[in-house]
């Protein structure tokens, strides 16, 4: 095996010799005839990869491959030459002294090297390493089940047919084939895996994989990475060429965070489990599986069961475990969760859903080390932990999850201002997360946002995203992101239930000159204010004056604590109220004033949307003064009239 030494990041190659080397070989350009032919083949197929380095040049060589001007390569022996390893690599860390930004680490054990001696190999001593690509390190693939769920017995037992009008994606080669954008499935696509090779065994032993006796319509990249206990890894399948000649799936039926927290609370006994290597248990028909090739040095791989990658995957788990917990209790994809008002009726629930998945055939276990089938009264679900059996049911973050999120290195890269967008991504990923459980408004980390959508508009549009690329986070995201750090870390508990309606309804409207807010309470109107848009908000979009009129009449007219009804005829409005955020940055500054207002009064905003006809605000920010307080309510009309007297 190789070692492979660059000015930015350094990398385990797999070439086809394991004697050992002694020599570093500096290598500029077309400076590599003294490199032996078996190293300089396997690095040549690693610069085709990463033709990129920080400060390097970038070049073609005489055979056509893209070199590294400059470029340090240091061979090592194989597992023979172990003992010397160390030093080789102490004395090319005191040759890479000054190298600005670090050293990232991508490892990936080579082909003819066990597990056990890779992990054993000796890391460069004393080097700072930058957080890059998660990788499995040389990790065992993880065994899975072999067991394979009856997915016809499963049809039978869906009352409403979502999960029948997927299965044929799983057994019938023809629906399979309409489900292509063009009308052609001939594929064609073969894309080489590295290093997957010495998992063939583990593929074949547990049914996953078989080898293909012909060429598959897709072969496409496999990885791995690795798994929450650390030890093995999970087998993903890089399907993005399959999913883009396909259509788009349809809804997974996957219930939203905030609703499924919600259904869970009203009970108070619940019954946790997951399904076993879930999507391994749903099998592929034969003539489906050449859809699902794995490229591999030698012989490609078919996968015969659900796979990891694919964009309709997820689709038919989530449907499947819909079925199972109908009437039961909840599913998120491969977490099933029974419940039960009583002890009785969770009991009585979780009996009928053993026996729906003895059944069809589904393979569950308990999460973590919870006895399986056992009823509970608080637990850890999808993230959430949960206490049913206080006097009023609550939940928080999983506390494990929240101290990995507030204390991991990507939070530290980030906070710091320079972090790569892969670390950006994911820490702005577990805010999302944890602003939806703790109930947490995102629109009060209005640039936080601002720059997330940035960056990700500037991914998504790129031919090739880099998500190692370093970027800059702009001080007030950071500023943000630590007082959201500060929440997570106190992780409070969040009290269920739905709050006592105030009795009242708020009415807000803007038009192009004006705004009007005025509240309804037994059947007339007890207060109001309007007024006039003036300096920058005159020239406004007409959805952030909305949002300004909204805002007018929370701070100013909404004081009795509890659920106020809004009613707003701009849709872009009521979504932001309803989901606490919006895609703009100054919307987003807005709300955020009327929700910290309506907190700290304890009032919980409850939008909807009326048409414009039915608005009956809208005269008021078209001439028409407020009337003297308590007023009747005005008939809603099917078209405002217009007035200009302002």
């Amino acid at each position: 095996m190789t070692v492979t030494w660059t000015r930015a990041w350094w990398r385990w190659t797999g070439g086809p010799t394991t004697r050992p080397v002694e020599r570093v070989v500096r290598v500029d350009g077309r400076s590599r005839a003294d490199e032996p032919d078996d190293e300089r083949q396997a690095f040549g197929r690693w610069v085709r990869k990463r033709p990129r380095v920080d400060g390097g040049k970038r070049r073609e060589d005489g055979c056509g491959r893209r070199s590294l001007s400059p470029t340090w390569v240091l061979a090592v022996g194989g597992p023979q030459s172990a003992g010397r390893d160390a030093s080789r690599l102490a004395g090319l860390q005191r040759r890479l002294q000054g190298i600005a930004g670090g050293l990232a680490v991508y490892d990936e054990a080579p082909d003819n090297v066990s597990s056990s001696t890779y992990s054993s190999t000796p890391s460069l001593p004393g080097c700072r390493v930058a957080p890059g690509r998660r990788a499995d390190a040389g990790l065992p693939l993880a065994r899975v089940t072999s067991n394979r769920i009856d997915v016809e017995a499963l049809a039978a037992m869906d009352g409403v047919g979502r999960f029948r009008e997927v299965l044929p994606m799983l057994m019938d080669p023809v629906a399979f084939a309409e489900a292509f954008v063009s009308g052609d499935a001939a594929g064609g696509c073969r894309v080489p895996s590295r290093g997957m090779e010495r998992h063939r065994a583990t593929l074949r032993s547990c049914g996953v994989a078989s080898d293909a006796r012909s060429r598959p319509a897709f072969a496409m990249k496999a990885f791995t990475t690795p798994k929450k206990d650390g030890r093995t890894a999970r087998l993903v399948l890089d399907a993005r060429p399959l999913n883009d000649a396909m259509r788009r799936p349809p809804s997974m039926d996957l219930p939203r965070l905030r609703d499924f927290i919600a259904e869970v609370e009203r009970h108070r006994f619940a019954m946790q489990c997951d399904g076993v290597s879930y999507f391994y248990q749903f099998p592929v028909d034969a003539s489906i599986s050449r859809y699902f090739g794995i490229g591999m040095k030698g012989c490609d791989m078919l996968l015969n069961v659900l796979c990891m990658g694919w964009s309709w995957a997820p689709c038919i788990a989530q449907r499947a475990s819909n079925v199972l917990v109908r009437d039961l209790g909840l599913a998120w994809v491969d977490n099933f969760l029974v419940l039960g008002g009583t002890l009785d009726e969770a009991e009585r629930n979780v009996a009928v859903f053993r026996k729906r998945a003895q059944a069809a055939r589904v393979e569950v276990r308990a999460e973590g080390d919870d006895a399986l089938w056992q009823v509970r009264s608080r637990f850890v679900c999808v993230g959430v932990e949960f206490d049913l059996a206080a006097e009023t049911q609550r939940h928080r973050l999983d506390p494990a999850w929240a101290e990995r999120w507030v204390d991991g290195s990507g939070m530290t890269a980030v906070l710091s201002g320079r972090a790569t967008a892969r670390q950006f991504a994911e820490v702005f990923g577990g805010a999302v997360w944890a602003t939806d459980i703790l109930a947490v408004p995102r629109c009060h980390f209005a640039a936080l946002l601002s720059f997330a959508g940035r960056l990700g508009g500037r991914m998504v549009g790129a031919a090739a995203p880099v998500w190692d690329e370093v970027v800059d986070v702009p001080p007030s995201a950071r500023r943000e992101l630590g007082a959201l750090r500060k929440i997570v870390r106190e992780n409070p508990w969040v009290v269920g239930g739905v709050p006592e309606d105030t009795g009242s309804v708020l009415w807000t409207d803007a038009s192009s000159r004006a705004w009007a807010a005025l509240l309804e309470a037994e059947g007339r109107f007890v207060d109001g204010r309007q007024g006039v848009f003036a300096g920058p908000d005159a020239d406004a979009h007409i959805n952030l004056k909305e949002m300004l009129a909204f805002a007018e009449g929370v701070v100013r007219l909404c004081w009795a604590p509890g659920a106020q009804r809004c009613r707003i005829d701009n849709a872009a409005v009521v979504g932001a109220v309803a989901k606490g955020s919006s895609s703009s940055y100054a919307a987003n500054r807005v709300l955020s004033r009327s929700l910290r207002v309506a907190g700290r009064r304890g009032i919980v905003l409850r939008p909807d949307w009326v048409p414009s006809g039915g608005q009956l605000a809208d005269p008021y920010t078209r001439g028409t003064s407020l009337p003297r307080f308590p007023a009747q309510l005005p008939l809603p009309r099917s078209r405002a009239t217009p007035f200009d007297l302002f």
